[in-house]
Protein backbone atom coordinates (compact mmCIF):
# COMPACT_ATOMS: atom_id res chain seq x y z
CA UNK A 1 0.00 0.00 0.00
CA UNK A 2 1.41 3.11 -0.92
CA UNK A 3 1.63 6.27 2.16
CA UNK A 4 2.15 9.79 2.00
CA UNK A 5 5.12 10.29 4.08
CA UNK A 6 4.64 14.42 3.27
CA UNK A 7 3.12 16.80 1.01
CA UNK A 8 5.73 16.25 -1.46
CA UNK A 9 6.83 12.07 -1.38
CA UNK A 10 4.58 8.91 -1.50
CA UNK A 11 6.40 5.44 -0.47
CA UNK A 12 5.35 2.00 -0.70
CA UNK A 13 7.46 -1.35 -0.04
CA UNK A 14 7.28 -5.00 -0.42
CA UNK A 15 9.32 -8.20 1.47
CA UNK A 16 10.42 -10.78 -1.33
CA UNK A 17 11.71 -14.12 -0.22
CA UNK A 18 14.94 -13.48 -2.04
CA UNK A 19 18.31 -12.18 -1.00
CA UNK A 20 19.14 -8.43 -1.81
CA UNK A 21 21.44 -9.07 -4.56
CA UNK A 22 18.49 -11.38 -6.59
CA UNK A 23 15.86 -8.36 -5.83
CA UNK A 24 18.08 -5.54 -7.05
CA UNK A 25 18.54 -7.95 -10.50
CA UNK A 26 15.28 -8.46 -11.04
CA UNK A 27 14.07 -4.89 -10.49
CA UNK A 28 16.38 -3.17 -12.64
CA UNK A 29 17.57 -6.03 -15.30
CA UNK A 30 14.54 -7.52 -15.56
CA UNK A 31 12.19 -4.53 -15.32
CA UNK A 32 10.47 -5.14 -18.45
CA UNK A 33 9.28 -9.03 -17.17
CA UNK A 34 7.25 -7.30 -14.40
CA UNK A 35 5.84 -4.01 -15.20
CA UNK A 36 2.64 -3.43 -15.85
CA UNK A 37 2.65 -2.76 -19.74
CA UNK A 38 -0.34 -0.47 -19.45
CA UNK A 39 2.00 2.18 -17.55
CA UNK A 40 3.95 3.66 -20.22
CA UNK A 41 3.55 6.92 -22.25
CA UNK A 42 4.23 5.58 -25.94
CA UNK A 43 1.91 5.93 -28.81
CA UNK A 44 2.06 1.96 -29.52
CA UNK A 45 1.50 -0.89 -27.01
CA UNK A 46 4.76 -1.66 -25.04
CA UNK A 47 7.38 -4.20 -26.34
CA UNK A 48 10.26 -4.11 -24.27
CA UNK A 49 12.03 -1.93 -21.36
CA UNK A 50 15.64 -1.22 -20.68
CA UNK A 51 17.29 -0.39 -17.55
CA UNK A 52 20.65 0.48 -18.25
CA UNK A 53 23.07 -0.43 -15.20
CA UNK A 54 25.21 2.82 -14.46
CA UNK A 55 24.73 5.98 -13.22
CA UNK A 56 23.94 8.51 -16.32
CA UNK A 57 22.11 5.76 -17.95
CA UNK A 58 18.61 5.70 -18.90
CA UNK A 59 15.51 3.64 -18.34
CA UNK A 60 13.88 3.14 -22.10
CA UNK A 61 10.23 1.82 -22.95
CA UNK A 62 10.09 0.76 -26.84
CA UNK A 63 6.84 0.31 -28.40
CA UNK A 64 6.20 -2.59 -30.98
CA UNK A 65 6.43 -0.16 -33.62
CA UNK A 66 10.25 0.56 -33.26
CA UNK A 67 9.39 3.87 -31.18
CA UNK A 68 11.40 4.78 -27.79
CA UNK A 69 10.29 7.07 -25.01
CA UNK A 70 13.41 7.39 -22.22
CA UNK A 71 11.74 8.42 -19.21
CA UNK A 72 13.86 8.56 -16.33
CA UNK A 73 17.93 8.95 -15.57
CA UNK A 74 19.24 6.69 -13.38
CA UNK A 75 20.53 9.02 -10.86
CA UNK A 76 23.02 6.65 -8.54
CA UNK A 77 23.17 3.00 -8.82
CA UNK A 78 24.41 0.98 -6.06
CA UNK A 79 23.85 -2.67 -6.23
CA UNK A 80 22.79 -4.76 -3.96
CA UNK A 81 21.59 -1.86 -1.83
CA UNK A 82 20.23 1.15 -3.62
CA UNK A 83 19.15 2.90 -7.13
CA UNK A 84 17.63 6.18 -8.11
CA UNK A 85 15.77 7.49 -11.08
CA UNK A 86 14.72 10.69 -12.29
CA UNK A 87 10.93 10.99 -13.04
CA UNK A 88 10.78 13.01 -16.49
CA UNK A 89 7.23 13.55 -16.74
CA UNK A 90 5.32 16.16 -16.64
CA UNK A 91 2.08 17.24 -15.25
CA UNK A 92 0.39 16.05 -18.85
CA UNK A 93 2.04 12.85 -18.76
CA UNK A 94 4.80 14.01 -21.42
CA UNK A 95 8.42 14.24 -21.67
CA UNK A 96 9.83 16.51 -19.04
CA UNK A 97 12.75 17.97 -20.44
CA UNK A 98 13.86 20.39 -17.63
CA UNK A 99 15.91 18.27 -14.92
CA UNK A 100 15.36 20.80 -12.41
CA UNK A 101 11.48 19.83 -13.44
CA UNK A 102 11.65 16.31 -12.56
CA UNK A 103 11.11 14.74 -9.18
CA UNK A 104 12.87 11.49 -7.85
CA UNK A 105 12.25 7.62 -7.31
CA UNK A 106 14.65 6.05 -4.79
CA UNK A 107 14.30 2.31 -4.46
CA UNK A 108 16.17 0.92 -1.77
CA UNK A 109 16.53 -3.26 -1.25
CA UNK A 110 17.63 -4.45 2.78
CA UNK A 111 18.20 -7.60 3.99
CA UNK A 112 16.11 -8.85 6.98
CA UNK A 113 16.72 -11.55 9.68
CA UNK A 114 14.86 -14.36 7.78
CA UNK A 115 16.88 -14.10 4.35
CA UNK A 116 14.17 -11.92 2.34
CA UNK A 117 14.45 -8.20 1.49
CA UNK A 118 12.58 -5.86 2.01
CA UNK A 119 12.26 -3.42 -1.32
CA UNK A 120 10.91 -0.11 -0.11
CA UNK A 121 10.19 2.53 -3.32
CA UNK A 122 10.12 6.41 -2.29
CA UNK A 123 8.74 8.96 -4.68
CA UNK A 124 9.92 12.60 -3.89
CA UNK A 125 10.05 16.21 -4.70
CA UNK A 126 6.60 15.61 -6.49
CA UNK A 127 6.38 19.29 -6.24
CA UNK A 128 9.62 19.92 -8.63
CA UNK A 129 6.99 19.34 -11.48
CA UNK A 130 5.43 22.82 -10.99
CA UNK A 131 1.91 24.26 -11.29
CA UNK A 132 -0.72 21.02 -10.47
CA UNK A 133 2.07 18.73 -8.87
CA UNK A 134 -0.72 17.52 -6.76
CA UNK A 135 -2.30 15.59 -9.80
CA UNK A 136 0.67 14.02 -10.15
CA UNK A 137 1.11 13.23 -6.42
CA UNK A 138 -2.24 11.79 -6.36
CA UNK A 139 -1.96 9.59 -9.76
CA UNK A 140 1.50 7.79 -8.35
CA UNK A 141 -0.09 7.43 -4.95
CA UNK A 142 -2.56 5.60 -6.67
CA UNK A 143 -0.32 4.17 -9.06
CA UNK A 144 2.87 2.79 -7.53
CA UNK A 145 2.31 -0.80 -6.71
CA UNK A 146 5.37 -3.41 -6.04
CA UNK A 147 2.73 -6.26 -6.42
CA UNK A 148 3.68 -7.25 -10.00
CA UNK A 149 7.34 -7.17 -8.90
CA UNK A 150 6.67 -9.02 -5.96
CA UNK A 151 4.68 -11.85 -7.63
CA UNK A 152 7.33 -11.83 -10.00
CA UNK A 153 9.97 -12.50 -7.55
CA UNK A 154 7.67 -15.09 -5.47
CA UNK A 155 7.93 -17.31 -9.40
CA UNK A 156 12.18 -16.97 -9.95
CA UNK A 157 13.44 -20.54 -9.56
CA UNK A 158 16.95 -18.97 -9.32
CA UNK A 159 16.30 -16.69 -6.15
CA UNK A 160 15.77 -20.06 -4.00
CA UNK A 161 18.95 -21.92 -4.40
CA UNK A 162 19.84 -23.58 -1.08
CA UNK A 163 22.46 -22.03 1.05
CA UNK A 164 26.04 -24.11 0.48
CA UNK A 165 28.41 -23.09 3.86
CA UNK A 166 32.12 -23.43 3.50
CA UNK A 167 32.06 -26.28 5.58
CA UNK A 168 30.20 -28.11 2.99
CA UNK A 169 32.15 -26.53 -0.26
CA UNK A 170 35.49 -28.10 1.75
CA UNK A 171 33.59 -31.32 2.19
CA UNK A 172 32.42 -31.61 -1.09
CA UNK A 173 35.82 -30.84 -2.65
CA UNK A 174 37.64 -32.93 -0.71
CA UNK A 175 35.51 -35.51 -2.30
CA UNK A 176 36.10 -35.14 -5.78
CA UNK A 177 38.05 -37.79 -8.01
CA UNK A 178 39.46 -37.66 -11.42
CA UNK A 179 38.21 -37.89 -14.58
CA UNK A 180 38.50 -37.67 -18.02
CA UNK A 181 36.42 -35.69 -20.87
CA UNK A 182 36.64 -36.18 -23.87
CA UNK A 183 35.19 -34.14 -26.79
CA UNK A 184 34.30 -36.01 -30.38
CA UNK A 185 34.33 -34.27 -32.86
CA UNK A 186 32.91 -35.06 -37.05
CA UNK A 187 35.85 -34.58 -39.82
CA UNK A 188 34.53 -33.42 -42.91
CA UNK A 189 34.81 -37.93 -44.15
CA UNK A 190 31.14 -37.87 -40.97
CA UNK A 191 29.06 -37.95 -44.10
CA UNK A 192 25.68 -38.87 -43.32
CA UNK A 193 23.17 -41.42 -44.28
CA UNK A 194 26.84 -42.95 -46.14
CA UNK A 195 28.53 -43.55 -42.55
CA UNK A 196 24.97 -44.58 -40.72
CA UNK A 197 26.48 -47.87 -40.29
CA UNK A 198 29.92 -46.90 -38.62
CA UNK A 199 28.27 -44.39 -36.35
CA UNK A 200 25.65 -47.42 -35.60
CA UNK A 201 28.87 -49.59 -34.43
CA UNK A 202 29.87 -46.50 -32.73
CA UNK A 203 27.34 -46.16 -30.19
CA UNK A 204 27.17 -49.94 -29.87
CA UNK A 205 30.49 -49.85 -28.27
CA UNK A 206 29.90 -46.95 -26.12
CA UNK A 207 26.81 -48.61 -24.50
CA UNK A 208 29.29 -51.81 -24.21
CA UNK A 209 31.65 -48.87 -22.25
CA UNK A 210 28.93 -48.06 -19.74
CA UNK A 211 27.92 -51.31 -19.04
CA UNK A 212 32.04 -52.14 -17.85
CA UNK A 213 32.44 -48.65 -16.04
CA UNK A 214 34.49 -47.10 -18.33
CA UNK A 215 32.03 -44.40 -19.56
CA UNK A 216 30.24 -42.58 -17.05
CA UNK A 217 28.06 -40.25 -19.31
CA UNK A 218 27.97 -40.32 -22.80
CA UNK A 219 26.02 -37.00 -24.36
CA UNK A 220 25.83 -36.80 -27.87
CA UNK A 221 25.41 -33.36 -29.45
CA UNK A 222 22.80 -33.01 -32.18
CA UNK A 223 23.47 -29.88 -33.52
CA UNK A 224 25.10 -28.49 -36.57
CA UNK A 225 28.48 -28.26 -35.22
CA UNK A 226 31.61 -30.39 -35.61
CA UNK A 227 30.95 -31.59 -32.20
CA UNK A 228 29.39 -34.58 -31.86
CA UNK A 229 29.23 -35.83 -28.77
CA UNK A 230 30.98 -35.35 -24.84
CA UNK A 231 32.04 -38.32 -22.57
CA UNK A 232 33.10 -38.70 -19.19
CA UNK A 233 34.98 -41.41 -18.66
CA UNK A 234 36.34 -43.14 -15.15
CA UNK A 235 40.17 -43.37 -16.21
CA UNK A 236 42.80 -41.25 -16.87
CA UNK A 237 44.14 -39.76 -20.12
CA UNK A 238 46.21 -42.81 -21.26
CA UNK A 239 44.01 -45.31 -20.90
CA UNK A 240 40.96 -43.08 -22.84
CA UNK A 241 43.63 -42.74 -25.55
CA UNK A 242 43.45 -46.46 -25.53
CA UNK A 243 40.10 -46.69 -25.70
CA UNK A 244 39.60 -44.26 -28.59
CA UNK A 245 41.48 -45.62 -30.79
CA UNK A 246 39.76 -48.65 -30.78
CA UNK A 247 36.07 -46.67 -31.17
CA UNK A 248 35.05 -47.49 -34.94
CA UNK A 249 34.22 -43.77 -36.19
CA UNK A 250 37.93 -43.05 -35.06
CA UNK A 251 39.42 -45.71 -36.95
CA UNK A 252 37.42 -45.04 -39.98
CA UNK A 253 38.17 -41.49 -39.63
CA UNK A 254 35.12 -40.26 -39.39
CA UNK A 255 35.90 -38.61 -35.74
CA UNK A 256 38.56 -36.92 -34.26
CA UNK A 257 38.73 -36.90 -30.28
CA UNK A 258 40.09 -34.34 -27.75
CA UNK A 259 40.85 -35.07 -24.49
CA UNK A 260 40.89 -33.23 -20.89
CA UNK A 261 41.62 -34.16 -17.39
CA UNK A 262 39.34 -33.45 -15.07
CA UNK A 263 37.63 -33.99 -11.84
CA UNK A 264 33.85 -34.39 -10.47
CA UNK A 265 31.86 -35.74 -7.41
CA UNK A 266 31.73 -39.13 -7.33
CA UNK A 267 27.77 -40.28 -7.84
CA UNK A 268 26.67 -37.16 -9.55
CA UNK A 269 24.08 -38.31 -12.46
CA UNK A 270 22.00 -36.82 -14.91
CA UNK A 271 18.26 -37.17 -14.12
Amino acid sequence: MTQLVDDTTVRTSVDVNLAPDRAFHLFTAEIGAWWDADKHILRAPLAEMEFEPFAGGQIIDRGIDGSECRWARVLAYDPPHRVVFSWDINVRWEIETDPDRCSEVEITFTALTDGSTRVQLTHSHLDRHGPGWETMRGAVAGGWSLDGFAAFADGDALGRLPTVTDETMHARLAQTKPYTVALLRATEKCVRPEVDAIIWEHGRRNMALVEAGELLVVLPVPDDTDLSGVGVFAGDVDRVTAILDGDPGVQAGIFRYELHAARGFPAAALS
